[in-house]
């Protein structure tokens, strides 16, 4: 059928209603079955799965006639549709009846052609490989082609196999069948050839074979192996379309030693390799590579490969440019910690280094080691703007800067803060001819941030692609039981699971059960895990506990404790908790966890956080319970995702919110589909008042599910604008008149809301002022420039999106920006020494402004601890110091009674003697205080403080400083327990204990080193330490153990004159025996008398030998570095 036709009918296929509405059947039976829904509750279904399978036969065929006619691209959508009917019909999950192989082969298949190897993988999962052909494309379409190979090569060797029988039983039918085994077995491995090598010929030998094998399935009238020979031709063409060395070798030299370091790295990983990119990732890289923008926006779902488009930004920003460094900005520690772990382990194999930088507001000695070593570099907001202020050495090498979580920009006074920095940023790699790359899953204004970031609107890459579906639905609690109702196309019919859970006395404890909403979701949540992982969402962190414990009943109370598959990180995540909360039942979040049942919110300790999260991501928990914390920064892969309320703190949920949460379900490779469900309680519905109040309730969740809806993202200094415009509005001040009083500093003369905003605004004056110096550093005091303000904030956030603002407009974002800077010299003065002082802090301008009039004081003090010697006991004295000087200026005083204790003293004491959290814990306002002031705002003060009396070359009074804000942040009372700490104890009391039995030392011992001499047990540490000490020391050397395989190098050798038949050798093990085969199986040698024993590098990929024409001899090579 020639494209043409093939077109015209699918597009008249797709305008036939009845169809079309049986498609809808199918998927809407599909979903009912799946969750193993009783038939009798089933809708009047009108379909027949003949007619289904003759149907997805139709659109594959149309498909495949669009597809051979090299149009790929249109025949996705057929090809994918026909795959999706057939395994709707035939292959269910949870359903008892017959799942068709055949049908479910042809599928996967489909799927593989438009690219959707989720979905092909997932569905080989379900079927039985019941013949050579099925079993060996399944390990094909799953990747496992260390299997595959060796399913071939039992092929190769099999005498009945060899060309001598095979021409002697032509009239067998059995010999038919080998044919076709053997033909398939050779084009597949010369599609894997391909996959590790990128040698077109492999690709062209296979489409060869293939060729000939389905003019035999014609000859033969065999539409069985005629179909499956069809698809394997279009995968022959779009597997060489999204491998990684036809697609980098679009953007990259593919001989650059770097590139196919990157390659190698890629094709080894374990367990499987990744050998081709999504089709958003190599859509994206026109935008993301392109040597005259100056960067791009990615808006892509979650799951669709966001990391990797990162990842391949970044290797060409190494490859064009190897001495420079790459700044990775993720909002939040946990991604950061995340962010490290996903790139290290590529770049390492480069010899490139990645760094995950510790600490918060403040860049520290420590932070400055790591960075001189680090290529690419991981920071928080917070920690990117310490480290760049002032360090233009480090700021002149940055070429690309990848900001995650984009969308994050809005009214709150994290974001602003933020979005004053990325100005800052803007300047600076404007000048260094860098890139920006802003990554988000939910980002619908991506345009107006690609204007700002990189000054084309145009320079967007956004895709609703995603490797699995999403099944949306409400979860209703009716009093009795749980309806489920699922969104659907089917006008006609609901695809609902009725009573889906009944309540009913429980058979271990005979209560009752579920008897509320809570209680619906969580059974609801059980019974979903047959699935995978299921989270729950609740709006309050009180919440979290109230459903654990409704899971807990759920799965009774005597339950066994769940068994995690990964011991080494249950038993981190166990030592963390118990030091931070205790061993008691007192102890939710062990208590809980123990059962399975893994629980997050805001107030979780960060020693605990990280270790959870990673629980959460790699194991498998029975359910995840937690608040909006999860929502973003944390890259955590769900089956199902169940909405408790749709508040969040009081206040409805945003849209984007909602589908930052929702968009966690589901997992590439794991799950065909991610089940989103919303519950509501209509268990009132007998008044008129309470069915209408259910009807608003369905309504709203309706309204959620609709992704158009999404919030977006904002700019919180033009809201702080407009809300300080309405504020002087309703006062009777002119706009006029606000912006003097912005010149003169007036602002808190309008009122008390005025006021407020005026803190919010004193955040970010110090990004305004080392604006200002920037572009006023060749000027004289008195006659700085003011100018350079209009015509810079023209490209900022703020005045692009005045442009559709109700109220105000570009000028009006200018005037107040330039106001507020002439008030900041105002009020500082025209000093620059003064101004660095200020902008090097990086401190809130009001609260350093005060700071500085304490400086005499501070370094009194100082001098005192220096006279009475440096110990634990005057360091805790020194800082107890400080604290007082600080403790009413401004970003102090923000943070309310919260910090305020009859305890402090000793809180301050246990704390930075290393003193177990459980026990702090216990004492008055204690995790508020830690929280906010000792690991936050101190450290920050200390170490601007640090860098002012540097400025004034108090050199041995700042690194008094620096150290107390490194032990303050840590909790530690020196820096041997930081950076035993930093090496991976990841115990404060651990890390203090093993800290005794090394001398004291400041900055000159590296972390690496006391993690090496911790493992190698120097001065006999493990003789001398405590049980849990030795736990963590345990798990360092566990985690630091040999990674990859070993292997014995094999000395150079002769082979005859093999050379002359081929110059690759690779060493295989087949049945037990040794060979020496060609890359195309074309020369096969077994081994049977040899010095050489090849056992040890037999059936590894990128391993081999090759002749060397000038020695003679054959040589090993090693291509796979994890070897």
């Amino acid at each position: 059928m020639k494209a043409e036709i093939a077109i015209t009918k699918l597009d008249n296929i797709e305008k036939d209603g009845l169809i079309q509405n049986l498609i809808a059947q199918a998927n809407s039976r599909y979903i009912l079955l799946n969750t193993s829904e009783n038939s009798d509750n089933f809708p009047p279904y009108t379909i027949s799965d003949e007619s289904l399978n003759l149907l997805g036969f139709y659109y594959l065929n149309l498909g495949c006639s669009i597809a051979e006619d090299n149009n790929l691209e249109s025949a996705l959508s057929p090809l994918e549709k026909g795959a999706s009917i057939l395994e709707y019909t035939n292959n269910y999950l949870a359903s008892k009846m017959f799942v068709s192989n055949y049908y479910g082969l042809i599928s996967a298949l489909a799927y593989y052609v438009c690219f959707q190897y989720s979905k092909s993988y997932i569905l080989t999962k379900k079927l039985n490989s019941e013949t050579v052909i099925s079993k060996l494309l399944y390990l094909f379409l799953r990747r496992d082609y260390y299997n595959l190979t060796i399913e071939i090569d039992k092929l190769m060797v099999d005498e009945s196999y060899s060309d001598d029988y095979l021409a002697s039983n032509t009239d067998n039918l059995e010999s038919d069948t080998k044919v076709y085994e053997l033909i398939i077995a050779k084009a597949l491995d010369r599609l894997v050839d391909y996959a590790y090598n990128g040698q077109v010929e492999s690709i062209m030998a296979a489409k060869e074979l293939l060729k000939a094998l389905k003019e035999i399935a014609e000859v033969k009238n065999d539409p069985g192996i005629w179909w499956i020979v069809r698809l394997l031709l279009l995968i022959s063409d779009s597997f060489k379309e999204a491998s990684l060395w036809n697609t980098l070798g679009i953007f990259f030299d593919i001989q650059n030693n770097i590139v196919k370091k990157y390659i190698n790295s890629l094709t080894n990983l374990q367990p499987n390799g990744v050998f081709e990119l999504f089709i958003t990732q190599r859509k994206s890289l026109n935008k993301v590579i392109d040597s005259d923008g100056i960067g791009c926006v990615i808006s892509i779902p979650t799951s669709s490969g966001k990391t990797r488009i990162a990842e391949l930004a970044i290797l060409n920003s190494l490859t064009n440019f190897p001495d420079c460094k790459i700044l990775y900005i993720a909002p939040f520690v946990s991604l950061a910690f995340e962010v490290e772990t996903s790139l290290g382990n590529i770049f390492r194999n480069l010899n490139f280094t990645t760094s995950q930088l510790y600490g918060g507001n403040f860049y520290s000695k420590l932070d400055e080691k790591v960075i001189q070593e680090s290529h690419i570099i991981i920071a928080t907001p917070e920690k990117s703007k310490a480290i760049l202020r002032g360090n233009n050495d480090i700021l002149n090498q940055i070429k690309l800067i990848i900001v995650d979580e984009g969308h994050l920009l809005g009214p709150d006074k994290r974001l602003i803060i933020n979005e004053i920095f990325y100005e800052e940023l803007r300047y600076s790699l404007s000048k260094n001819n860098g890139k920006f790359l802003l990554l988000s899953a939910v980002l619908p204004n991506a345009e107006e941030l690609a204007e700002w970031l990189t000054t084309k609107d145009g320079n967007v890459y956004k895709d609703k692609w995603r490797p699995s579906d999403e099944r949306l639905g409400t979860l209703e609690w009716t009093g009795s039981a749980v309806n489920i109702y699922w969104k659907n196309n089917d006008s006609e019919r609901e695809s609902f699971n009725k009573s889906f859970i009944i309540k009913e006395k429980q058979s271990f404890s005979r209560k009752i059960y579920p008897k509320d909403k809570n209680e619906a979701i969580t059974a609801t949540a059980f019974k979903l895990k047959s699935f995978g992982k299921v989270l729950i969402f609740v709006g309050l962190k009180k919440s979290v506990f109230k459903l654990a414990e409704a899971y807990n009943n759920c799965i009774g109370i005597g339950a066994p404790n769940h068994v995690w598959k990964n011991s080494q990180d249950w038993k981190i995540f166990e030592l963390s908790c118990i030091e931070a909360y205790g061993n008691t039942d007192d102890n939710l979040w062990l208590k809980y966890a123990r059962k399975g049942i893994l629980c997050h919110n805001a107030d979780l300790h960060s020693d605990v956080r990280l270790p959870l999260e990673r629980l959460m991501r790699l194991d498998n928990p029975l359910v995840i319970i937690s608040t909006s914390t999860l929502g973003q920064g944390v890259n955590l892969g769900v089956s199902s995702v169940i909405f408790s309320t749709l508040s969040q703190s009081g206040s409805p949920l945003t849209h984007r919110d909602f589908w930052n949460i929702a968009g966690r379900a589901g997992r590439a490779f794991v799950d065909h589909e991610g089940k989103i469900l919303v519950a509501i309680d209509v268990s009132k519905n007998a008044t008129k008042r309470e069915k209408y109040r259910n009807k608003y309730k369905r309504e709203e969740v309706q309204k959620y599910f609709n992704k158009e809806k999404i919030d977006k993202a904002e700019s919180g200094i033009l809201f702080l604008l407009n809300a300080l415009k309405n504020i002087a509005n309703n006062q009777g001040v002119s706009f006029e008149l606000l912006i003097q009083l912005i010149t003169e500093n007036k602002l808190k003369e309008i009122d008390e809301e005025a006021n407020i905003i005026e803190e919010t605004l004193d955040w970010i004056d110090d990004a305004l002022l080392s604006l200002h110096l920037i572009n006023n550093n060749e000027s004289e005091e008195e006659l700085y420039d003011y100018s350079w303000i209009e015509e810079y904030f023209r490209g900022s956030l703020a005045y692009i999106q005045a442009s559709r603002h109700p109220s105000l407009d570009g000028e009006d974002v200018l005037k107040f920006l330039k106001a507020r800077v002439e008030g900041i010299v105002k009020k500082v003065g025209n000093s620059k020494f003064r101004w660095k002082s200020l902008i090097d802090s990086g401190l809130p301008l009001s609260s350093d402004l005060l700071i500085e009039k304490m400086l005499p004081q501070i370094i009194e003090g100082i001098n005192k601890f220096y006279e009475e010697g440096w110990t634990t006991e005057n360091l805790i004295k020194l800082l107890k110091n400080v604290e007082e000087l600080v403790k009413d200026i401004p970003i102090i005083r923000e943070e309310g009674d919260e910090i305020l204790s009859d305890n402090i003293d000793l809180i301050r004491t246990y704390w930075l003697k290393g003193i177990s959290l459980n026990q702090i814990l216990l004492l008055h306002n204690a995790r508020s205080i830690i929280k906010g002031l000792y690991t936050y705002k101190l450290p920050w003060i200390l170490n601007g403080i640090a860098k002012k009396l540097r400025l004034r070359d108090l050199e041995t009074e700042a690194e008094v400083l620096e150290e107390l804000s490194i032990l303050t942040e840590a909790g530690l009372p020196d820096l041997k327990s930081v950076k035993i700490y930093q090496a991976g104890i990841r115990s404060r009391t651990a890390a203090v204990e093993i800290g005794k039995y090394f001398e004291d030392e400041i900055w000159k011992k590296s972390i690496r080193e006391y993690k090496i001499a911790i493992i190698l047990n120097e001065g006999g540490i493990v003789e001398k330490i405590s049980p849990s000490t030795m736990e963590w020391i345990k798990i360092l050397i566990a985690q630091n153990g040999k990674q990859g395989n070993e292997i014995k190098k094999i000395s150079d050798f002769t082979f005859g004159k093999v050379h002359e038949k081929t110059e690759i050798l690779l060493a295989r093990r087949i049945n037990n025996k040794q060979y020496l085969v060609s890359p195309d199986k074309s020369f096969i040698k077994e081994i049977i008398k040899s010095d050489i024993d090849f056992k040890s590098v037999s059936n590894f990929s990128g391993i081999y030998f090759k002749y060397n024409q000038e020695t003679k001899f054959w040589q090993m090579q090693k291509d796979n570095p994890y070897i």
